[in-house]
């Protein structure tokens, strides 16, 4: 599951998911298991629910055999 690290350090400038600029006040860091190395930046907490419905929606599909969705 992924778990949001702390904001302070940001050195993205934009957002992972929809690629707009960051604004300090409410930029969400998470880090996941199954990403390389490098954490997902996200504007704000409508990106991170969008990216996170289909981050759960992937692992299901990977533990049952089915179809993985790519458009992250």
């Amino acid at each position: 599951m992924p778990f949001q690290l702390k904001s302070e350090t940001v050195t993205v400038l934009r957002c992972t998911n929809c690629g707009r600029i960051l604004r300090r006040d409410s930029t969400i860091i998470v880090k996941t298991c199954c990403v390389n190395s490098s954490p997902w930046v996200f504007c704000g907490k409508e990106c991170y629910r969008q990216f996170m419905m289909r981050w759960i929606r992937n692992q299901d599909a990977l533990r049952s055999g089915g179809k993985l969705r790519i458009t992250f």
